[in-house]
């Protein structure tokens, strides 16, 4: 029997998603503050986008080369740069979306004992895909259009819309559904080989921890670059010296290989409408045929995965070694399970060892913007503002304390160790890393000159007594409301409200320490001419909310812990 694609058979399993979505909506299924969370900050990077987004284009437009302005080039490059990060960025998600939902989805087990095509399969599968990727088309394609539209040129309105404004918004509409198909399409031709390149790491853990850190790293510096751009526009520097004519020559002998960027362009600016056209149209085609004819290959090495769970051992059997103290043990055994899980180790920590880096790279904008704008240096206050931030943000790690053992919660608590040697591994292992992050964090600070020693030290006993609370606080927080996964190896393959709840309190508490001494220090430092006494009420400000924050913790963690761990059956299957 030919696997021909059966749509009334893919109308059918998106009914079954559609279903699973709504049913993600019933009370305890639905994370409610990180889905608001999420909304909170795509609005708040649009509205960041459209402000320095359309500051650069003012000044882009009125860049010259070799004396001349030329508005059209300009616009013509700033479109395709655009559209190809757009194509870039749904691209990357649409890889991660196909691995997650043929390689990962809970549901291709169940396909497996049944007449369904992989075809079919594959085709409604990427029909979900595509209905993710639209939201997040539609977003910054009318980012970037509106942007530019409200920042061209009065003169130069005839190059952005020469066939008038019903055109312009109509390719602006196009666009939106136009880009997931181009990046879907090529996602599709890059996940069975991403898949490779990730079963090839699985279990070569050390070498996959280096090249996440590294990538991390190098995708944080590329934020540090835009960040220094965003300080030189708001401190009003002349941000077109940055562009002379060596660096407009580079940018255009590198649009001229940007495709499909510099199609979609091109087609908007009617320049080769046809010719692009066409070029666009056989990308589609030609992605959608090879797609079609390696679909058997990628739902087989999918069906292979989901079945087998993933076992897959490179070493033969080895001797376990000496025997090790309980609390030991017990240490050992929450690294391992966070450096032999691909995702953990990314989310926990790769992101704890490029903390520093992240304080550095904000520092060097903040230090120089608020000296320029205020007058009087605040490094102090900015750095244990930061630090007090990206603490939050990286010890995501304690949300999952109790989550992340699974079923074999039960097994650890069948054993012959008290409840507090437990509880205790897990706190002082999240503590030991977010310790050393701390640490480096503030020998950063010190070495690069923005606060002295004594500063430095105050900055790691802070960071150190803040994570604790929070580790304190989660994981007592995620022992109330453990949800376990399903997976045969125990792993949270999506993060629950457990984890939302702990980086919103987080970072509430950052905000509310780190804000305090700024607003403080700033109106005492105005008010008393820079008296240097100002300085002693940041430490006692930030001092003391972090005492009695850590007091409150602990007081959570402990309070009838002894009788929550023995009576413990929760863990509601995730």
């Amino acid at each position: 029997m030919k696997d021909k694609i059966d749509f009334s058979l893919v109308k059918t399993l998106l009914g079954k998603q559609r279903d699973e979505r709504r049913s993600a909506y019933r009370k305890g299924n639905f994370d409610a503050v990180g889905f608001f969370l999420r909304l909170i900050l795509v609005a708040l990077f649009v509205a960041v986008f459209v402000i320095f987004f359309g500051r650069f284009m003012s000044i882009y437009f009125s860049i010259r080369t070799r004396g001349l302005l030329n508005v059209r080039d300009r616009l013509y490059e700033a479109l395709t740069v655009s559209y190809m990060v757009i194509v870039i960025s749904l691209t990357v998600g649409g890889v991660g979306s196909m691995i997650r939902e043929l390689f990962l989805a809970d549901d291709i087990k169940l396909f497996s004992a049944m007449p369904v095509g992989p075809r079919s399969l594959f085709v409604a599968k990427l029909i979900s895909i595509y209905r993710k990727q639209l939201l997040l088309s539609i977003v910054t394609v009318l980012a970037v259009n509106i942007t530019v539209y409200l920042n061209v040129p009065a003169e130069a309105m005839g190059y952005l819309m020469p066939k008038g404004p019903w055109f312009y918004w109509g390719m602006t509409v196009l666009f939106c559904f136009v880009l997931p198909m181009v990046s879907i399409a090529i996602a599709s031709l890059l996940a069975l080989p991403y898949y490779a390149i990730r079963q090839f790491l699985q279990n070569r853990y050390a070498l996959m921890f280096i090249i996440v850190t590294a990538l991390t790293a190098l995708a944080f510096y590329a934020y540090a670059v835009v960040l220094g751009a965003v300080k030189e526009m708001l401190l009003g520097d002349d941000l077109k010296y940055f562009f002379n004519e060596s660096v407009m020559h580079g940018i255009g002998v590198a649009v001229y290989y940007l495709v499909p960027g510099k199609w979609l362009a091109r087609f908007l600016l009617n320049r080769g409408m046809l010719e692009n056209g066409l070029l666009m149209l056989a990308v589609l085609i030609v992605c959608a045929v090879i797609a079609l004819l390696i679909i058997r290959s990628i739902m087989v090495r999918a069906l292979q995965a989901r079945i087998s769970g993933g076992a897959h051992f490179m070493y033969p059997k080895r001797y376990i070694g000496d025997p090790r103290p309980q609390f030991g043990a017990l240490i050992r055994k929450e690294f391992v399970q966070i450096f032999r899980t691909p995702s953990y180790m990314f989310s926990y920590f790769s992101i704890a060892v490029i903390m520093p880096l992240m304080v550095y790279f904000c520092m060097e904008v903040a230090s120089s913007l608020v000296t320029k704008l205020i007058g009087y240096n605040f490094n102090l206050e900015l750095a244990l503002f930061l630090t007090l931030l990206f603490s939050a943000l990286t010890n995501v790690f304690c949300s999952t304390n109790i989550s992340r053992e699974g079923p074999m919660f039960y097994s650890v608590k069948a054993l012959p160790v008290s409840y507090r040697q437990v509880i205790s591994s897990k706190i002082v292992f999240c503590l030991f890393v977010s310790l050393a992050s701390e640490f480096i964090t503030a020998v950063v600070l010190f070495g690069a000159g923005y606060v002295p020693v004594s500063a430095a030290a105050f900055v790691f006993l802070i960071g150190v007594v803040f994570s604790f609370a929070q580790i304190c606080f989660a994981t007592r927080y995620d022992f109330n409301h453990a949800r376990f996964s399903t997976e045969d190896d125990g792993e949270i393959k999506e993060s629950g409200s457990t984890v939302s709840t702990i980086i919103v309190l987080g970072m509430l508490l950052a905000f509310l320490i780190g804000g305090s001494v700024l607003l403080i220090k700033l109106l005492y430092t105005l008010r008393s001419a820079g008296a240097s006494s100002a300085g002693y009420l940041t430490y006692a400000i930030v001092g003391g909310i972090t005492l009695v924050a850590t007091a409150l913790s602990c007081f959570y963690l402990v309070f009838r812990l002894r009788r929550k761990y023995y009576e413990f059956s929760g863990g509601g299957l995730m």
